[in-house]
């Protein structure tokens, strides 16, 4: 077995595959859509040239290629599908007697048999079928024999025989196009439409030959938008994500409408002078394709002005559609699922008067305040003076010192849903927690929201939307289009847990009985089916059996199994996870699957562009791990838990008791520690082992399994419809010649950024420690030998150390910085943000008026400059810079950025529109695959400056 940092390209090896096992019985189903009936009339074949992997053509019609698919000619189902189509991570037959889940990290899917002889469904497993790495979807042809199954990493379609059998078997495959994430039957199993994350376009296969009859190219239509500046359509500018296909009920598909979702938002403006529009100055996107013709249009997915929920400062919170995962059509209407992205800040858990220096208190509440704490004293008389959130008792007398306002913890990410009006080509959205607050609150329900939306089912008039972070489906009341209402006279959502079995679900699929109030819901974290009575509002057999597992679970206390965990927690926002564990936030709220959100957030250090965790770890090597976040201030995937505690609001990990539910008391107090055990002070990881000897420690693993499961996220594989000849000569510029980008982007995580230690109390003692072995007292500024000084975190030797500034607002890892002409110089304490205008990068820390850290410029700011990213996943990666200041790489070897681009090479590259078409190109080519490149070293070229502690 590998070893779990591996991120292998072959079949998952997370798992044992469990083949043909019956296990009990249990409850659960599929597909299927309430409205629309099916055509009459027999399907035709198109023959056509598979994709076989190779580049896509840019054409929307019928096109060919020299590789077809495995296996040959295949029946046609001349049965008609009932209902609009889509794709998703659960399916059932249109009889209702079987049903199909898939196991992404088993590399399986699993056959159902259904019973309602007793009233409720029971599922017997019939058979798990082994078909290849990641499978993400399923889709069910209308005679309800066959399956298809989209392999996200093998990049793949399957099909799959006689599901209604007893022997299901893998048949015929097809390769397509690069992460592959969806696929839909049109209604007469004529096309089989998959979406191609990473390439921006649909395949277009006929199921009949399983060879591909077209490619849908969508990058030319987000190019049309303009929202990406001025680009030429090319690989990677679209990320379409989900489908769904109407059924008009004609004789033919070709009146039929193909629907998929634009993964991330787009720039509809530039940020304002106070950033106060940043919450709704994007929309989403979902592209509309006509089956007949494969002319592809495009409808906006609008912001939302006011979500209901006011922020720490009183301003109204909006959001916009982003990570747009899901899409459903019902009655004429589609329905869309968001994470709605609300990045103004304050971000997250507020404090009046929060404060590192006494300086900082004086100045703001008068002379005779002091920062105790953390706190300035006499920064309230009354609890009102704490802010529009505060609650009674929030001001601490006789000091004055404000206790943090969680609320604003609910200001962040929105689980939202745009209803599109498809005859008008019109959409509202609708960020539905407040909604779901609002209704518990009215009936005194449990609170909880739908935190990370994965799909959407329809049973009448009332739409069942699953909540991967909230292990539950939750109800809405559709009329007309319109939103109604949310819950139930019973609840205000179907837990998908019971006391008997409380692990952590993961809900990423919903699929409807046709027949029956019943669903079928498809768990990842437990890799099990949960079936659900729409009629009691519960989860049915609860009494008996809730869940049939699909695949099995890891061995108890394997290194898989702490993988499992990981992935949990990271995506929950149940429990000790977000505020009062109500699904608020959760890691992956920004970074679903591990990856990005690509959305700058105006955070404590200035605004941030979410990183994707792909390039945290070598591929190979778990122990070669990059450091943290823009500013270098982590150094352990447990620091992070000071964002659970900020900005998702929840109790966190490192606890010294546990509590149920968690409280606040539950909390090591790490600041308090000597050194404290936060950020770059002591060891976080240390903290968090609870087998370990440090003092105090925490009583829960949880950051060592969240820490196993980052080390397996894998970089998205390169889209396979790059022009060859210009990766290969984007490859010698980017090289160790003109380009010279290897003098910061190098190594087995395309970054020179390296953690060069082991975190400890002698290593990370308290800045300014004596000790020889101190980070703090370790210098970097010896032997340069030529490194460029545009290159240099600083030229004041007071600070040219390994670690240096002052907790918490301005330390960090500063050898590792690197200015590069991405932030501009200061101006009554706030720095120029360097953009476009049509962006217009504000330099703004979380409160929104003070100058964000880069400059070097600051008072009490040590260095310059930035810790430089990986490059894996870039095709997937934008905007770019730390502040999101080039919309595509295009942009980004723009003028405005020569120096990020010249400086290690002494002012000289300046590419041409051809050379910056190339550079883009291999630059999109970079994966996992790509072969790495040493890190130079330390000289003209650039390098590693950092020196280990003895």
């Amino acid at each position: 077995m590998q070893s779990v940092f591996k991120k292998p390209w072959g079949p998952s090896a997370l798992a044992t595959l469990v083949l043909g096992c019956a296990v009990g019985a249990a409850a659960v189903e599929g597909c299927g859509d309430s409205s629309g009936t099916g055509g009459s009339g027999t399907t035709g074949v198109t023959t056509g040239g598979g994709y076989g992997g190779q580049a896509a053509t840019t054409s929307s019609t019928s096109s060919s290629s020299s590789s077809t698919g495995t296996g040959g000619a295949g029946p046609v189902c001349s049965t008609p599908i009932v209902g609009p189509t889509r794709g998703s991570a659960i399916a059932i037959t249109s009889d209702d007697a079987r049903v199909v889940a898939v196991n992404r990290d088993s590399g399986s899917i699993t056959v159902f048999s259904v019973d309602y002889s007793s009233g409720e469904p029971v599922l017997t497993l019939v058979k798990e079928v082994p078909v290849g790495a990641e499978p993400w979807q399923v889709a069910i042809n209308g005679c309800g024999d066959t399956a298809y199954v989209v392999l996200r990493k093998d990049q793949k379609v399957v099909e799959v025989t006689g599901i209604d059998t007893a022997t299901p078997t893998v048949g015929r495959s097809l390769a397509v196009g690069s992460e592959p994430t969806a696929l839909a039957l049109t209604p007469h199993n004529a096309k089989l439409y998959v979406s191609n994350w990473v390439d921006g376009t649909l395949s277009v296969v006929d199921p009949a030959t399983m060879t591909l009859s077209d490619v849908v190219d969508l990058n030319p239509t987000i190019a049309a938008t303009g929202a990406l500046g001025t680009v030429t359509a090319r690989a990677a500018l679209a990320h379409p994500r989900a489908i769904a296909i109407t059924n008009s009920g004609g004789a033919t598909d070709d009146a039929e409408k193909v629907y998929a979702t634009e993964w991330f938002a787009l720039r509809t403006g530039p940020e304002d002078a106070t950033g106060t529009n940043s919450d709704h100055n994007w929309k989403g996107l979902l592209y509309q394709v006509n089956v007949g013709t494969g002319a592809a249009t495009s409808i906006d997915l609008p912001a939302v002005a006011d979500t209901g929920f006011i922020d720490a400062k009183g301003q109204a919170t909006g959001c916009f559609p982003n990570q747009v995962g899901s899409v459903t059509i019902d009655g004429g209407f589609a329905y869309v699922s968001s994470t709605c992205a609300s990045p103004v800040g304050p971000v997250g858990v507020f404090q009046k008067g929060a404060c590192a220096a006494t300086a900082a208190c004086t100045a703001s509440f008068g002379a005779a305040s002091v920062c105790t704490g953390g706190v300035c004293t006499l920064s309230c008389v009354t609890d009102a003076d704490c802010g529009p959130l505060a609650l009674a008792g929030d001001c601490v007398l006789p000091a004055g010192q404000c206790k943090p306002t969680v609320d604003n913890a609910k200001t962040t990410t929105h689980p939202a849903v745009s209803i599109v009006d498809l005859a008008a080509g019109t959409a509202t959205t609708t960020a539905v927690d407040k909604r779901y607050q609002t209704k518990a609150a009215g009936n005194a329900f449990p609170l909880r929201v739908p935190l990370l939306p994965t799909d959407i089912g329809f049973h009448g008039q009332f739409a069942y939307i699953t909540g991967e972070g909230s292990d539950a489906a939750f109800r809405m009341q559709i009329t007309t289009g319109a939103i109604t209402d949310v819950g139930s006279a019973s609840n205000n959502f179907i837990d998908l847990r019971t006391t008997s079995d409380n692990t952590i679900r993961l809900p990423i699929g919903i699929a409807m009985a046709n027949n029956s109030a019943f669903a079928f819901v498809a768990n990842d974290g437990n890799r099990d089916v949960t079936a659900i009575d729409l009629g009691a509002q519960t989860v049915a057999n609860a009494t008996t059996v809730m869940t049939t597992h699909s695949s099995a679970l890891p061995a108890a206390g394997s290194a898989e199994e702490s993988v499992l965990k990981g992935k949990r927690f990271f995506n929950t926002g149940l429990g000790r996870w977000s505020l009062r564990g109500q699904g608020w936030g959760s890691c992956a709220a920004c970074h679903i699957d591990g990856l990005t959100d690509n959305i700058t957030w105006y955070f404590a250090r200035g605004p941030r562009q979410t990183i994707s965790l792909d390039g945290s770890f070598a591929s190979t090597d778990g122990a070669d791990q990059r450091i943290f976040n823009w500013s270098g201030i982590f150094d352990e995937v447990a620091d992070f838990e000071g964002n659970t505690r900020g900005i998702s609001g929840g109790i966190g990990a490192l606890v010294s008791t546990v509590s149920a539910p968690p409280v606040v008391g539950d909390r090591i107090n790490t600041a308090t520690t000597s050194p404290p055990q936060q950020g770059l002070q002591g060891s976080s990881t240390k903290t968090g082992d609870p087998m370990g000897t440090a003092n105090p420690h925490s009583v829960l693993g949880d950051w060592l399994d969240i820490t196993a499961w980052v080390k397996t996220v894998r970089s998205p594989r390169k889209p396979t419809n790059l022009v060859a000849a210009d990766v290969a000569a984007g490859k010698v510029l980017f090289g160790a010649g003109q380009g010279n980008c290897v003098g910061c982007h190098s190594g087995a995580k395309w970054t020179i950024s390296k953690l060069f230690y082991t975190p400890s109390n002698t290593f990370n003692d308290a800045t300014g420690g004596t000790s020889a072995s101190s980070l703090s007292q370790t210098g970097w500024n010896t032997a340069l030998n030529s490194f460029p000084s545009t290159l240099l975190p600083t030229t004041n030797a007071a600070n040219q150390f390994d670690r240096v500034g002052a907790p918490p607002a301005f330390e960090q890892l500063g050898c590792v910085m690197r200015p590069v002409g991405t932030i501009g110089a200061v101006t009554a304490g706030v720095p120029a943000g360097v953009s476009p205008a049509a962006i217009n990068v504000l330099e703004l820390r979380q409160d929104m008026k003070t100058g964000g850290q880069g400059s070097g410029l600051l008072p009490n700011e040590p260095t310059a400059g930035f810790n430089p990213p990986s490059l894996l996943g870039l095709s997937v990666g934008a905007p770019y810079f730390h502040a999101g200041n080039a919309r595509t790489l295009e942009e980004a070897f723009d003028g405005i950025f020569l120096k990020h681009h010249q400086s290690p090479v002494a002012q000289v590259f300046a590419p041409d529109a051809t050379q910056v078409k190339q550079l883009a190109a291999y630059i999109l080519s970079i994966d996992e695959s790509e072969p790495t490149v040493a890190i130079p070293a330390k000289g003209a070229t650039g390098g590693d400056l950092c020196i280990p502690p003895n």
